[in-house]
């Protein structure tokens, strides 16, 4: 029962980081909950940036939340995001390929830069967390068939798997004791091996869904990078509100986990929205954050029926999602729902018909977008050469191996680690070519939920909505992804509308 029960815990606080009305500490601002398997789970609130994921335990959920919830990025306006003042390669093209020798860099030989990649690929929640090797495996292949950096091959030389998550502190050792690895990637259930990390100063490349990400009183984590900056989780935000607002709903529901202190969190965070950002134009007509794990929920939706209820937030994990939708169609209630971490086609193509017309945030610059930008233009040319599967979080793992290797570029050919550290920290605006929002590395470390003047101003995420079988941005301005709304508004503000890739396009 412990094992399940810490599993469970983690989930939750996974998928919630993606959908609910918290706001996450960078340009996204607050979206939910982060993504359970691949994408489908659901929001948090305000400040928590949007990735998808549930444990009864409360300690990995709450680890898990933190990382889902939002994370944090710099204090200045996005106006003064959009470009760094620092540039992305200081290295000259002539650089970029010296071979100069590199004696006594950890994983580093004359031929390769080696590196390690953890992931909970075996885990009892059907999470696509092994899927982030591929990402990483087809950005290094696009850099190596240009003849690598530096005169070396970019490899991973181990994989490692966090079974169920539990294993994270353990992995992280080994791996830092036996694997010669210049920098560690992850995507798992816990990070418990932060501080570990921290210690040996490893360049350290994280799928952001866990608070370990943000440095403490006692550890600096300043070596962790990941695809959001630390996140903060008790920040409700304006988006879903607009969302509602935008589309002429006037009563929601919002239903959470009672055995998950970070479903609480996320059910109470997504009332505080509504109840923050739409002056009584919006009303939660339903809340039930006690349902159990993988409760019967025909009450519940019998109850939203009675109430007039349209639109729906959970904090809930998919499989749950998607029974609550069958027993919504039964019973004939005609509200749609803004599903959690559900940027997932291969999830599209198993419930389109099921959940037409609800809405999901993606974590990044999503495929249907047009015109497309030119680094997803780049991800979807040569992802294929890894796998004919690509998910979310393949995605995810290309977009780390781009900041490692800018991070090797701006280091130069006599790069240590230390070196892509310390360059990667000076960047103010990283965007990988804009396929997710600034992130401001002078301040990415700190915890938002502590140090509030880290917090954007705006909460920033691309909306789609399931139509005819087929992800469709939503209220869509062609070429800017990226729905805004500043934080210190009410619901019925005018979005703006941004792209953060060069040229502003895609």
């Amino acid at each position: 029962m412990g094992k399940a029960v810490l599993i469970f815990t983690w989930w939750l606080s996974e998928s919630l980081f993606s959908h609910s009305g918290i706001v996450v500490n960078s340009p996204l601002g607050n979206t939910g909950w982060c993504p359970f398997s691949s994408r489908t789970g659901t929001d948090f609130g305000g400040d928590q940036m949007r990735a998808r994921k549930v444990l009864v335990g409360g300690l990995l959920l709450a680890l898990i939340a933190a990382a889902c919830g939002n994370s944090k990025s710099n204090n200045t306006a996005n106006s003064t995001l959009t470009t760094s003042k620092t540039p992305l390669t200081t290295a000259s093209a002539a650089d970029l390929t010296r071979n100069v020798p590199r004696p006594g860099v950890k994983g580093v030989t004359a031929s390769a830069i080696n590196v390690a990649v953890i992931t909970s690929k075996t885990n009892p929640l059907g999470g696509k967390y092994g899927q982030y090797v591929d990402g990483i495996n087809a950005y290094f292949k696009l850099i190596n068939d240009k003849g690598g950096i530096y005169g070396r091959k970019l490899v991973v030389t181990k994989q490692r798997d966090d079974i169920i998550g539990t294993q994270n502190a353990q992995q992280v050792t080994a791996s830092l004791s036996d694997d010669n690895a210049f920098a560690t990637f992850l995507a798992t259930l816990q990070f418990t091996g932060a501080d570990a990390l921290a210690t040996a100063k490893q360049p350290t490349f994280n799928w952001n869904i866990n608070p370990e990400m943000a440095s403490t009183a006692t550890s600096d984590h300043s070596n962790i990078f990941g695809t959001y900056p630390a996140i903060c989780f008790k920040c409700p935000g304006p988006l879903l509100p607009w969302l509602a607002e935008k589309n002429g709903f006037t009563k929601v529901g919002i239903i959470g986990y009672g055995v998950s202190s970070e479903s609480k969190i996320c059910a109470e965070g997504t009332k505080q929205a509504y109840e923050t950002y739409t002056k009584g134009k919006v009303q939660v007509a339903f809340f039930d954050d006690t349902v159990p794990f993988s409760g019967d929920v025909s009450a519940d939706v019998a109850r939203m029926k009675s109430a007039g209820v349209q639109f729906v937030s959970t904090c809930l994990d998919t499989n749950e999602v998607v029974k609550l939708q069958k027993e919504m169609k039964k019973q004939g209630l005609n509200a749609v729902q803004d599903l959690p971490n559900a940027y997932d086609h291969d999830f599209l193509a198993a419930n389109s018909a099921l959940f037409e017309g609800s809405f999901v945030q993606p974590l990044n610059a999503p495929w249907e977008e047009q015109p497309q930008s030119a680094a997803t233009k780049e991800y979807l040319a040569n992802v294929n050469a890894i796998t004919s599967d690509p998910v979310e979080l393949t995605e995810i793992g290309w977009i780390m191996a781009k900041m490692f290797v800018d991070g090797l570029k701006g280091a130069g050919p006599e790069f240590t680690q230390q070196k892509v550290i310390d360059y990667l920290n000076g960047q103010t605006a990283y965007s990988a070519d804009g396929l997710i929002p600034p992130i401001n590395w002078t301040t990415g470390h700190t915890d938002p939920q502590s140090h509030p003047e880290v917090r954007l101003p705006d909460q920033c995420m691309p909306i789609l909505q399931i139509k005819g079988g087929k992800f469709v941005p939503f209220d869509d301005h062609p070429g800017k992804p990226w729905t805004c709304l500043d934080n210190s508004k009410p619901a019925d503000q005018t979005a703006v509308y941004r792209s953060y890739a060069p040229g502003g396009i895609g």
